[in-house]
């Protein structure tokens, strides 16, 4: 009875373990930045970018070309779905995307996750 009780407080244990280190992985791997929108570009084939200036520095380069795709959720100040034409030259947001980035690689284009206007 005892071991059974051992093994199944051991196999919950690592259960909780694999579980928490799964969550803190997933949140290391997302950067967050505030930033000014300078200006938004619809390319030919659709894909929509976003040219911003940072104002949290994060990397040497404060700019940042953004690229807006289905993963991406565009957020008002009031936490409520925003359309593209919200975001205009001028508007403070606050960016999440994953932290991917290698200085290396001049032209990065990071996924987006989540652009929320702050003002």
């Amino acid at each position: 009875m005892k071991k059974k009780n051992i093994v199944g407080m051991i196999i919950f244990i690592s259960l909780l373990l694999a579980a928490i280190f799964m969550l803190i992985s997933t949140k290391a791997s997302e950067k967050t930045f505030e930033a000014v929108i300078l200006n938004t570009v619809i390319q030919s084939d659709g894909e929509v970018r976003l040219i911003v200036e940072r104002t949290t520095q994060i990397y040497a380069d404060p700019n940042n070309s953004l690229a807006i795709s289905s993963e991406t959720s565009l957020v008002d100040e009031k936490g409520n779905r925003a359309e593209i034409a919200a975001l205009q030259s001028g508007t403070h947001v606050k960016v999440r995307l994953k932290d991917a980035f290698i200085e290396e690689t001049p032209f990065y284009y990071p996924t987006v996750y989540e652009i929320r206007i702050i003002k």
